[in-house]
């Protein structure tokens, strides 16, 4: 009885959960509610699920405080304090209230490390905004990084720095040390003409090893690939219901990784550990948001890390790491993430190269300049006065697909260009690159030309 499913629908948006769950917290409402000896106040509208015309949204802690003994507090996710304010959250801290005494959760309880909890949100926070600086750092191609934390600064860095800085420097060179970080500060203070125009801050210069050099080597290598293919099956599907979400897969996928739980579960000496609750479907009452990176590392092999702004936390996708069993290293997730991401953006890249070679071809034209400047001003140089009728829409397909991929294109030109080649060798393609700069800008050039254009109308 106690793994009894339960559907919760708060004013349409529907949860799913364990009576065991919900038992967890017995002075609750719901708590009390789906304990046997008080099914009489059961009011469910459809077998086991139950309706609340509650707020929906914020629900989504009320229940992941049921599955975690925890109040994830909206702060994490940057929700708004008080009703007035806007930065695209429907939630409000004094709706998170009213639903925490709706379903009889005790305040105190939950809010007695609630100022520890707050602070290490602030302090995470801080530190995930590091993080993210150093991974779009790396992903540009770009490995010096300057910062001026301001004592103003609205992470609170400043604060921050000021009393954690070794702390910070030691989590981020453990966290990116494939990247060999180097970590240099230095407080400033400036006094202005009168004491209110004082001000101080942290000057942070943050350095790792070559891009080019880390791309080159084998592990990177292993992220770098253009174009994969699909793989087909016609095996059985999979339906993972988690916490109401469903998920689909196959077994073959799961059984990828055998030292996980689902991993585990589904290799066919194990058939007892599956229970089923319809065919082919399983349920897990755990965070249906966060199993979203769940499902991308056993279909890709890769966990991918979350940003602090999105709803599923850093913190909450430990968690769930550790439930399904998913060995776990934040300095190589964080370190394939951003390789995965270089992957992907060359790929794009190449796709778009292709795209011109076709679309060169449709207009007949066996030649093409591009000349990329660093600030993302796009132009294409002809060889003569000619004015073509299509120089317009070639001008807005390069500028729509090439601007602001300059540190790309120029760090992985030569991968780029060896795939054209071969792609195109019927029309033998060839490929030129050159770097240039003076006193106004700095600029990469691109052509390139085919010499059989019209080879299949001899």
């Amino acid at each position: 009885m106690s793994k009894e499913k339960i559907g919760l629908n708060i004013r349409g948006i529907k949860y799913e959960t364990l009576r065991s769950t919900l038992i967890s917290q017995p002075e609750t409402l719901l708590g009390t509610m789906v304990q046997e000896q008080n099914e009489y106040i059961n009011n469910s509208v459809n077998g086991n699920e139950y309706f609340f015309d509650r707020n929906g949204e914020a629900f989504y802690y009320i229940m992941e405080f049921y599955r975690t003994g925890k109040l994830l507090w909206p702060t994490e996710t940057t929700i708004p304090l008080w009703p007035n304010e806007s930065n695209g959250s429907q939630v409000t801290y004094q709706q998170l209230i009213e639903e925490l005494d709706y379903f009889r959760i005790n305040k105190s309880k939950v809010f007695s490390s609630l100022a520890s909890e707050t602070v290490k949100s602030k302090i995470d926070r801080f530190i995930s905004s590091l993080e993210q600086s150093i991974i779009r750092s790396f992903v540009s191609f770009d490995n010096n990084i300057s910062l001026s934390i301001m004592d103003n600064n609205e992470l609170g860095g400043y604060d921050i720095l000021s009393n954690m800085e070794e702390q910070i420097e030691k989590h981020l060179v453990e966290t990116f040390s494939e990247l060999e970080l180097k970590w240099k500060s230095q407080r400033i203070y400036v006094h202005g003409r009168n004491y209110q125009n004082d001000h101080s801050s942290f000057k942070i210069d943050i350095t790792f090893s070559s891009i080019k050099k880390l791309l080159e080597s084998e592990s990177a290598q292993a992220y770098i690939k253009l174009i994969q293919d699909p793989i087909n099956t016609s095996e059985e599907k999979i339906i993972l219901n988690v916490g109401g979400k469903k998920y689909e897969t196959f077994q073959s996928i799961l059984i990828t990784q055998p030292e996980t739980l689902l991993g585990t579960m589904f290799q066919d000496r194990n058939k007892c550990m599956r229970h089923p609750i319809n065919e082919n479907e399983y349920f897990f009452d755990r965070n249906s948001e966060a199993f979203y990176y769940i499902m991308e590392f056993y279909r890709t092999g890769k966990l991918s890390w979350p940003t602090e702004s999105g709803k599923v936390t850093c913190k909450q996708l430990e968690e769930e790491f550790d439930y399904f069993q998913i060995p776990f290293n934040k300095s190589a997730v964080i370190y394939s993430s951003a390789l995965e991401t270089i992957r992907n953006n060359v790929n794009r890249l190449t796709l778009a190269f292709e795209e011109l070679v076709i679309r060169c071809c449709n207009y007949l034209r066996n030649y093409i300049k591009l000349e990329i400047e660093r600030n993302g001003q796009i132009h294409i140089i002809e060889s003569n006065k000619r004015r073509y009728y299509y120089l317009e829409n070639l001008q807005t397909f390069c500028d729509s697909k090439f601007r602001h991929r300059y540190p790309t294109i120029d760090n992985m030109e030569n991968q780029i260009g060896d795939h054209l080649v071969k792609t195109f060798s019927d029309l033998e393609l060839k490929w030129e690159f050159s770097r240039a700069h003076d006193h106004l800008k700095s600029f990469i050039t691109i052509s390139f030309s085919f010499n059989n254009l019209y080879k299949n109308f001899k």
